[in-house]
C-alpha cells in the first residue's frame, strides 16, 4: 500500500497518513532508517461533531444488605434538681352534704295536760294617747275664672226703706252714743 507523501499535508489528512505509517512500521513493511521527527503541526484540527447519546443502560438490582445497627450512645449525667415551687392556695371547702334521713323511730307523744281552772282577770285599760298636733292648712286653690253675666231679672216691688245702723268698733267719745265693744253693745260715757 503506497502512503501519500507530501511536504505540506492538509490538516484533515495528517492524522490518516500518520496512522498508515504506524501500521506499516508495525507490520514490518517499512525499510530504511527512521527519518527525523517532523515539525509539529501549526494548529489543532477542528473539533469533530459530538456523537449521538447512547441508550440508557438497565437499572441495576437494588442492594439487599442493611448495615448493622449502631451502638447505644452514652447517657449524660442527670441534671440538678430545681428548687421547690411555692405552695398553692388552699381550695375552697366543698358544699355541705345532704341532710341525713330521719330516724326510724319517732318519740312517743306525751299525755295532754289538764285544762286550766279559770280565765285570768282582764288587765286595766291603757291610758289614752295625747292628741297629735293639727296639720298645717293647705294652700288655697286657684280662683276660677269669672262666669258670664246672667240676664237681668224683673224689677221687684218697692219695699219699705229701712236705715241700717252699724255701730263703731271703738268708743266714739260722745255721751249716750253706742258702740260695739267686741260684740257687746256699750253706751259711751263721753
Amino acid at each position: 500500500m503506497a502512503i501519500l507523501q507530501s511536504s505540506d499535508y492538509d490538516r484533515n489528512t495528517v492524522g490518516k497518513v500518520l496512522a498508515e505509517v504506524v501500521a506499516a512500521i508495525n507490520s514490518g513493511q517499512g525499510g530504511g532508517s527512521t527519518g527525523p521527527t517532523g515539525a509539529t503541526g501549526s494548529g489543532t484540527g477542528p473539533q469533530g461533531p459530538a456523537g449521538a447519546l447512547g441508550p440508557t443502560g438497565p437499572t441495576g438490582p437494588a442492594g439487599n444488605f442493611t448495615g448493622p445497627q449502631g451502638s447505644v450512645g452514652w447517657q449524660g449525667h442527670a441534671g440538678a434538681t430545681g428548687p421547690t415551687g411555692p405552695t398553692g392556695m388552699s381550695g375552697q371547702g366543698g358544699p355541705g352534704g345532704p341532710l341525713g334521713a330521719p330516724g326510724s323511730n319517732a318519740g312517743i307523744t306525751g299525755p295532754t295536760g289538764p285544762t286550766g281552772s279559770s280565765t285570768g282577770a282582764t288587765g286595766p285599760a291603757g291610758a289614752v294617747g295625747a292628741t297629735g298636733p293639727t296639720g298645717a292648712t293647705g294652700a288655697t286653690g286657684y280662683q276660677g275664672s269669672m262666669g258670664g253675666f246672667g240676664p237681668t231679672g224683673p224689677q221687684g216691688p218697692t219695699g219699705t226703706v229701712c236705715k241700717l245702723f252699724i255701730a263703731p268698733t271703738s268708743d266714739p267719745g260722745v255721751t249716750g252714743q253706742v258702740w260695739n265693744n267686741n260684740g257687746v253693745v256699750t253706751v259711751s260715757r263721753g
